[in-house]
């Protein structure tokens, strides 16, 4: 048996096969061309500057780094759930 029933099957018009089809190429092709990457329309310098700035901007927020093994040093043998936690 076919994977695919006749439109014949449902009551429809032959033609209703063909538009479904298209329907589905086209969105097929739609999302195929929603994942490619669009080029800027200023320029790769100016968007390339506003990355760099970005980045700059949230290292700048970031906490500082904890030192893990100092941390669980000064944290020996507390058995504080919260502390416990944090390690």
């Amino acid at each position: 048996m076919d994977d695919v029933d006749p439109p014949v099957a449902y009551g429809q018009h032959i033609n209703a096969e063909i538009t479904s089809q298209i329907l589905d190429s086209s969105e097929l092709l739609d999302s195929i061309l929603g994942l490619t990457p669009q080029k800027a329309s200023s320029g790769a310098a100016a968007a390339d500057g506003g990355q760099l700035k970005l980045i700059q901007d949230l290292e700048e927020r970031l906490p500082e780094r904890l030192d893990v093994f100092a941390l669980k040093h000064k944290l020996r043998g507390d058995e504080n759930p919260l502390n416990v936690v944090l390690v």
